[in-house]
């Protein structure tokens, strides 16, 4: 006997086209095929492409690994494998902040600029009774701190590890010795949020404690540098495109750090910034 009843029927397909384009997916696929052979990867049910879509899918989207396991007819757990997998492949191929530094001087930049961005979590599990390292103050939620390095014009070219949604800027710069790896060959603009961070970083000028306004002379070099400095939002943009990073991440939020390298690599694959299609093949 057959169960005509809706709920006893299996979920109802649709395509969905990436918007990644199908060379980068090609790319990743063929540094995958590389991968399995390195590791002497055995027989797999699904090839190297579908990996990469995959992949691709989950940080374009930020689709759970059910679903996206359902659409393509790969089981949850070994979606969550070749997802992982794919992703361990881009992150190992983002660029370290030397050789971006070294790049940018190379192309002739005068700067870069540095800047926060928030990477938004479900709550971490944590008794009310302790400090909850995840939340973030300034943006009343709980979240991971990222730090970004772009190009005069606004191109990603560098993210962070991952810190605690409470670090603020200029704690995690100076964790990852931004201003010092940047001011050896170029100049490093920030916002009012990295006062103190080095003396040679151009961040503006605040207002001292107990004067009204700022001189006419600072406020227009602040004037100045936000018009500069608020190019490097762009980057943050590029990085929040990505829907695994836009919405509230799932599961335990030091993963965050693969994923926003994968990021980065793939940024270099769709934009290369550098124009010279300069992306470390380790795979």
């Amino acid at each position: 006997m057959t169960n005509n009843q809706p709920g006893a029927s299996g979920p109802i397909i649709y395509g969905l086209a990436l918007t990644t384009p199908p060379r980068v997916v090609d790319d990743l696929a063929a540094a995958l095929a590389r991968y399995h052979r390195r590791i002497g990867s055995r027989w797999r049910a699904h090839d190297a492409f579908t990996q990469a879509v995959l992949t691709c899918a989950f940080l374009e989207g930020g689709h759970t690994y059910r679903r996206l396991g359902e659409g393509n007819g790969v089981p949850r757990s070994t979606c969550y494998t070749y997802i992982q997998e794919g992703i361990k492949v881009l992150a190992r191929r983002a660029l370290p902040l030397t050789e971006v530094v070294r790049l940018a001087a190379k192309a002739g930049w005068p700067y870069l600029i540095v800047d926060g961005v928030n990477i938004p979590t479900e709550r971490v599990a944590a008794r009310f009774t302790r400090k909850q390292h995840w939340f973030s103050g300034k943006h009343h939620r709980h979240g991971a701190a990222v730090q970004t390095v772009a190009a005069p014009d606004g191109e990603l070219l560098w993210v962070s590890g991952v810190l605690p949604g409470k670090t603020v800027d200029i704690t995690a710069a100076r964790r990852f010795g931004i201003a010092e790896k940047v001011l050896e060959f170029l100049g490093l603009l920030a916002d009012l949020g990295y006062i103190g961070l080095h003396p040679r970083a151009i961040t503006g000028y605040k207002r001292k404690r107990g004067d009204k306004t700022l001189p006419a002379g600072r406020k227009a070099a602040n004037v100045a540098l936000a018009g500069l400095r608020a190019i490097g939002e762009r980057a943050n943009a590029q990085l929040k495109c990505w829907r695994v990073l836009a919405s509230d991440f799932r599961g335990n939020p030091r993963r965050i750090t693969r994923i926003v390298k994968a990021v980065q690599s793939l940024q270099y694959l769709i934009r290369d910034p550098f124009g010279s299609a300069r992306t470390v093949t380790t795979s």
